[in-house]
C-alpha cells in the first residue's frame, strides 16, 4: 500500500486556524487514518472487473457549478412561489 507523506498531511492541519504546532503522534494518526480511508473508498469503488466506478463526480468549471446553483436556487424560489400561492389560496377560501 502507497504512504501517503507526512509533510503534506502537517501542511493541510497547518491550515486550520489555531494548529500551529500539531503533535507529532497526531499527525502520523492523521496520515494512517487517510490512507485507510483512502483504501477503503478505493475498495468500495471497484466492480467485479477491478475497474473503478463513478465514486467521484466528474469534473466540472466554475462556470458549469455557478450554472447548476443558479438552476437550483430558480427551482428552489419556484417552489416556495407554488407554496406560498397555495397557502395564500386555501386562506381565501377560508375567508369565504
Amino acid at each position: 500500500m502507497a504512504h501517503l507523506p507526512i509533510s503534506r498531511t502537517r501542511t493541510i492541519m497547518k491550515t486550520i486556524d489555531g494548529a500551529d504546532n500539531v503533535n507529532k503522534d497526531a499527525l502520523f494518526l492523521t496520515t494512517r487514518a487517510a490512507e485507510l480511508f483512502i483504501k477503503e473508498i478505493a475498495s468500495a469503488a471497484c466492480n467485479t472487473d477491478n475497474e473503478l466506478t463513478q465514486m467521484i463526480p466528474r469534473k466540472i468549471t466554475v462556470r458549469e457549478f455557478k450554472a447548476l446553483m443558479d438552476r437550483k436556487n430558480d427551482e428552489t424560489d419556484n417552489l416556495e412561489e407554488d407554496s406560498s400561492f397555495s397557502s395564500n389560496k386555501s386562506d381565501d377560501s377560508k375567508d369565504q
